[in-house]
């Protein structure tokens, strides 16, 4: 499996650069380079990749690909929990839940409208690892705050559990705290994807029965 591969290749690259920094990669499965970090304790990878020169700058693609152990991940796109826009996925049969929170106290967070969320083409779920492609549309601003898109070294969270969500069905089920939780730099100038990259993009896009284009 295309995404076994990925993640042999990039825990190698986790272990040559500095701890909780990002770097670029390639996923084979849709052929798009992310910029992405790979927690080698959790064997957990998150990549972004967004648009440039005069696309639109209120969205991304972005992917998480985690061990089945792992019930569900969430990552902070702000850095801290508090008053910043939570993306929160988990498998379900053979295919992902996915559900965009916002959090005002150390609780459960709430589901948060605005973003729109759609998961790619390049989605997986197998008996040893699942993987969430999914293009983010109004996720860079939200209330109270929104990602630096000119940064060099912005700081990202992530969450997860490998305790189930209490209704894998519902994207606003109820779920226990997480289990283990970090933080990474990310520097989003750098995810931006360049020309060489756009049609590898587009075709995913294009795959989609929604026909979502950028």
């Amino acid at each position: 499996m295309g995404f076994t591969r990925l993640l042999t290749s990039l825990l190698a690259i986790s272990g040559s650069v500095l701890a909780q920094s990002s770097t670029s990669y390639t996923d084979p499965d849709n052929g798009i380079t992310f910029q992405g970090y790979t927690d080698t304790t959790t064997n957990v990878t998150y990549g972004f990749v967004f648009p440039s020169g005069s696309d639109s700058d209120d969205e991304f693609i972005g992917e998480i690909i985690s061990p089945v152990a792992n019930q569900w991940v969430g990552i902070c796109l702000g850095g801290t929990m508090l008053d910043n826009l939570l993306l929160v996925t988990w498998p379900y049969g053979d295919s992902v839940v996915y559900s965009p929170r916002y959090a005002t106290s150390y609780s459960l967070p709430a589901l948060y409208a605005g973003p729109t969320i759609t998961a790619l083409p390049s989605t997986t779920v197998n008996d040893t690892y699942w993987k969430f492609v999914y293009r983010c549309q109004n996720c860079t601003t939200w209330t109270g705050g929104s990602i630096d898109l000119t940064s060099t070294n912005s700081t990202l969270a992530w969450a997860l559990s490998t305790v189930a969500v209490d209704d894998p069905s519902d994207p606003d089920s109820a779920f226990a705290k997480h289990t283990d939780g970090s933080c990474h730099c990310n520097p989003f100038r750098s995810s931006a994807y360049q020309c060489s990259h756009r049609w590898c993009i587009l075709r995913e896009l294009l795959r989609c029965p929604e026909r979502v284009l950028l």
